[in-house]
């Protein structure tokens, strides 16, 4: 009857402490989860509701600017029209051409034509002109080729990315680079941008939608995206290492106590 008891004493004190640890293992593990507000992009300020399927939420008014020559722009220019061969100057239906410093481009033949502060569009348009006086019926299409953005960071690859619009946003950049890490800051997101020889850096938080509305939403050639960790990379691993260990210490006494 003693032994009995004692057993049972024994029984007892080893389900407290398997349920006192087993207490502690959630804890770990709750605390380890990120909240999912964290995680939504474009959060609606307005308290929680229940979305329909194309319902209207909000509606943002987009600043986006059109990108403007400027020196130093390398462009490819696509040149056709329904002149003879031997009397088109162009010999290649493309070519490049670099912006000089005073908002220049020199075209065979024709020389140079004005083209800085322009948009890609009225450019397109100048050239067309001032080619109309020698090619019959002619067409451009231009490309701006050095419209580079660099995304650093907690994104899943990181590099330098060629844009082939003029038109491109932070998310759209965030895209391009494999999206963000599970340890990115969505709160803290940095654009460096060269300014007439200033570096200037805007913040921006990923979880507000109001962020569509910022000026500095959409991006211009060169920019640098910086996305910034929520914690260290060490301090994620012995954030890891305690919740194998926790799982470990359950696991063993969860055999223990099915032992007895």
């Amino acid at each position: 009857m003693r032994t009995s008891l004692t057993k049972c004493f024994q029984y007892k004190i080893m389900k407290k402490e398997f349920n006192s640890v087993f207490a502690i293992v959630l804890l770990v593990l709750l605390a380890s989860c990120n909240s999912t507000r964290k995680l939504i992009y474009l959060q609606d300020n307005a308290p929680d509701a229940t979305y329909v399927d194309d319902k209207l939420v909000k509606s943002i008014p987009l600043q986006a600017p059109e990108y403007k020559v400027k020196p130093d722009d390398r462009l490819l220019i696509y040149v056709f029209s329904l002149t003879e061969d031997r009397m088109n100057f162009f010999k290649k239906p493309e070519m490049e051409v670099r912006v000089d410093s005073k908002g220049q481009i020199r075209l065979p033949v024709i020389g140079a034509v004005t083209i800085g502060d322009l948009t890609i569009k009225e450019t397109e348009e100048k050239i067309k002109q001032v080619t109309a006086e020698y090619l019959k019926s002619p067409d451009i299409t231009i490309k701006l080729l050095n419209f580079n953005v660099t995304v650093l960071g907690e994104v899943n690859k990181q590099g330098s990315y060629n844009i082939k619009e003029t038109k491109i946003n932070i998310l759209g950049a965030i895209g391009e680079a494999g999206g963000l890490t599970e340890n990115a800051n969505m709160k803290n997101i940095r654009v460096i941008r060269n300014e007439n020889d200033t570096a200037r850096i805007y913040q921006f938080n990923l979880l507000e939608d109001n962020l569509l509305a910022s000026n500095q939403f959409y991006l211009q050639p060169n920019d640098i995206v910086v996305i910034n960790p929520m914690k260290s990379k060490t301090t994620s691993q012995k954030r890891n290492a305690t919740i194998g260990l926790a799982l470990s210490i359950a696991t063993t006494l969860a055999f223990l106590f099915t032992k007895k």
